[in-house]
């Protein structure tokens, strides 16, 4: 091969090179511009994150300070002392409180009596007793609800004048029953008496976290409330005004159009995050400047779980969606003070680029040469390997994402790391959002362990695993026939991913356990009838003696009074015998069509009486103008009245019961009855329409209601299910709901059907 220098020349080969140089250093010069402005970013960025501590930092100790203020109300409240007013002694302890109250911003402490309609106070300029009107009072009004017993009220920000300048207030207060002990009192009457009072100056109470805060040499913190007035900043005449106004009466040349825009959209609807805008002012500097901007939300309601001292809340701080009240926390610095990092670093950054440009000179002839030789053949193979990769993923996923099972990949925690189209609807969450997030966030707390000892299993001893169970997903239940497969890594040895084959076989499962019930009313019924008949000749010929022997006794007789016993109880069992008759078979009668929402309402009518005493309310949602059904009147009310007392039986506490009716898109009219009992529990859910199944106690319940119900149902060609949560399978609040479907009267299902579309 030919020597370079030979061919080209040495002086040409020199100015190549030193084009090149050129070259280099224009475009080192261009590449350090960038990363100066990259520079700027990183360092901006770096001292924001600062920012964003130390607000974070504060608004966590403005929530400490109000939970405080809470506990110390409370704390106060509990006193016998300020519990029944005791001469002298409210006094004292109001003012053991204040002392280490004031310096949080307490300016007053009161106690309203509801019996005398006074007010003892304490505050800066000492004790007194008032008179007057309490009732409109929003304290007193709150606190003689007697739900709130026990809770901490925290009224709206009002702004008071103080002199030339103006003070944030806000009021906390909770309900005052007499139920502390002491020697005057040792059986305390335990009534509301009135409320307490702490008066809160929130421009000394945020103060005291905030006033010290220094971000970088210069920079400061202010907070505003959720309706924009300044609680804190360290200007004076700010507090107490719109934050919205107040910079630009200041400074009405400068618009302050970025800093309100970000108040509006971000802080105030609850976001936490780093911003930039123009300032006018900053610590006695007067002239438009740029600012950083960092900002959290200190969440202050009392609603708040870290108001309520939960300890998972007051590690974490959770905030949930009914913790509304927030007040943002800004702090903020000009942009300049970061100018002297950014110019050192610069520095050096260049420097490290003209070593770089030099090394590269000094080899890019020798490396341009030896790579461009690969660089081709390098080019095609990976073009090549690409290629033949895209497509076997390609085909992968096509078949897994079309796939009607569940197939997803998880480790041996159990953590998702990918999941079909099919997997990723039915756990009600994007297939991206899945990875890394946990199956026991998606499963109840049984079904999440069960899959988690099929993933250790397959883990541990490298092999398949095959089930076949019902699971609960989202508040529904599945039958799933699941595949736990093991997926190896490189070596070819360890197991270093599961994924889990799960087709849904409920319909299937549904039809196998609709077959096996069929059978069994079958030879139950069969049973039954024979049983049925067998008792019912003796116990009317016993009722027919018994009503002979009572024709021979006078009616006050004790005689009478046995015989009535017997009477009664042949009566009972002659009840018990028509209901094993109704189960075992259900007569031929002439086809009947009757009113849905007729039915119900007679049936709600009878027990109506048994409702209100167990404290049940009714929600009915009936839809007018329904077509009738295929069934009789009197079975059709035993079917609601058997479904409303076993709904009834499930809220021993009280509870709602809803009642609705509908047309289903395929034409049948469709009864829903929900309740919010207790629910079914899992081991009696495949029993509840079995004959003589009962979880009543002895004597309340012969078992018989729900297969009766059944029975009459299925002859009237309709169906029944139910959907039930119990408090144990989470996801929700408890209760069962009864789905009947029944045909609709034949000249009305088509238009019934149109409409139902429609």
């Amino acid at each position: 091969m030919a020597n370079p220098i030979e061919t080209i020349g040495f002086k040409r080969l020199v100015k190549i090179l030193g084009v090149l140089l050129l070259v280099l250093l224009a475009v080192a010069f261009i590449l350090g511009l960038l990363s100066l402005k990259r520079t700027q970013e990183i360092v901006a960025d770096d001292f924001q994150q600062q920012q964003l501590i130390l607000a974070r930092t504060t608004a966590r100790q403005i929530e400490d300070g109000l939970a405080f203020l809470r506990r110390e109300l409370r704390i106060v409240g509990y006193s016998p002392a300020i519990q029944y007013l005791e001469e002298v002694a409210w006094v004292n302890r109001m003012r053991v409180s204040f002392e280490e109250l004031s310096r949080m911003g307490v300016t007053a402490i009161i106690r309203v009596d509801f019996d005398g309609k006074r007010l003892y106070s304490l505050d800066a300029k000492g004790e007194r007793v008032t008179g007057g009107d309490i009732s409109t009072m929003p304290e007193v009004i709150w606190a003689k609800k007697p739900e709130n017993k026990g809770m901490v009220y925290q009224g709206p920000i009002t702004v008071q004048p103080r002199g030339f300048l103006k003070a944030p207030m806000m009021n906390m207060a909770i309900p005052i029953y007499q139920e502390s002990v002491d020697e005057s009192h040792p059986r305390p009457p335990g009534g509301l008496d009135g409320v307490l009072i702490f008066q809160i100056d929130l421009s000394i109470l945020v103060a005291t976290y905030c006033a010290e805060i220094r971000s970088g040499r210069t920079g400061y913190c202010w907070v505003i409330n959720s309706q924009g007035i300044f609680l804190y900043h360290p200007e004076r005449e700010f507090i107490g005004e719109d934050a919205f106004t107040a910079r630009g009466r200041r400074n009405p040349a400068i618009s302050f159009d970025e800093i309100n825009e970000i108040q509006k959209t971000r802080m105030l609807t609850g976001q936490e995050g780093t911003a930039l805008y123009i300032s006018g002012w900053h610590r006695g500097v007067i002239e438009m400047m740029e600012k950083y901007l960092a900002f959290s939300q200190a969440h202050v309601g009392p609603q708040c779980p870290y108001a309520r001292f939960e300890p998972v809340s007051m590690r974490t701080h959770g905030k949930p969606g009914e913790c509304t009240e927030i007040w943002p926390v800004a702090v903020v610095a000009p942009t300049a003070e970061v100018a002297g990092t950014i110019s050192s670093l610069y520095i050096r950054q260049f420097l490290i680029q003209g070593v770089l440009i030099f090394a590269l000179l000094c080899v890019a002839v020798a490396v341009i040469y030896y790579e461009r030789r690969f660089t081709v053949e390098l080019e095609k193979e990976v073009a090549k390997a690409t290629l033949d990769l895209r497509r076997s993923e390609e085909r992968y996923r096509s078949v897994v994402e079309r796939s009607p099972d569940f197939i997803f990949l998880v480790d041996h925690q159990g953590r998702f790391l990918a999941a079909n189209t099919a997997a990723a609807r039915t756990l009600g969450s994007p297939a991206a959002a899945l990875r890394g997030r946990s199956v026991r966030e998606f499963f109840s707390q049984e079904d999440a362990d069960q899959i988690l000892d099929h993933i250790s299993y397959v883990f541990t001893t490298n092999r398949n695993y095959e089930s076949k169970r019902q699971t609960r997903i989202r508040g529904r239940t599945y039958w799933l026939s699941s595949h736990f497969v093991p997926l190896y890594g490189e070596d070819g040895r360890t197991v270093e991913r599961v994924m889990v084959f799960a087709r849904d076989i409920t319909d299937r499962q549904r039809m196998e356990e609709q077959m096996v019930r069929t059978e069994k009313l079958a030879s139950l019924g069969t049973l039954a009838a024979g049983v049925a008949h067998e008792i019912n000749n003796p116990v009317g010929i016993m009722l027919g003696f018994t009503e002979l022997l009572m024709d021979r006794f006078p009616p006050d007789s004790k005689e009478y009074e046995i015989l009535k016993t017997i009477e009664r109880q042949g009566l009972n069992c002659k009840r018990i015998v028509e209901n094993l008759m109704t189960f075992a078979r259900q007569p031929v009668k002439q086809e009947e069509f009757s009113e849905l929402n007729q039915n119900l309402e007679t049936v709600l009518g009878l027990v109506q009486n048994t409702l209100l005493t167990r404290k049940v309310e009714v929600d009915q949602r009936l839809t007018g103008g329904l077509p009738r059904v295929r069934a009789d009147a009197g079975e059709l009310q035993q079917v609601f009245l058997n479904l409303i007392t076993n709904a009834v039986a499930a809220m021993p506490e009280g509870g709602k019961l809803t009642l609705t009716t509908r047309l289903s898109p395929d034409g049948m009219v469709e009864a829903i009855v929900a309740d919010t009992g207790t629910g079914i529990s899992k081991e009696h859910v495949d029993k509840i329409f079995d004959p003589f199944f009962t979880t009543k106690k002895v004597g309340e319940g012969t078992g018989l209601g729900l297969s009766v119900t059944y029975a009459i149902i299925d002859k009237c060609g309709g169906s029944i299910r139910f959907e039930t949560r119990t408090a144990k399978d989470g996801g929700g609040d408890s209760g069962t709901t009864f789905y009947v479907s029944l045909p609709a009267e034949p000249q009305a299902r088509a238009a019934g059907g149109l409409k139902a579309a429609q």
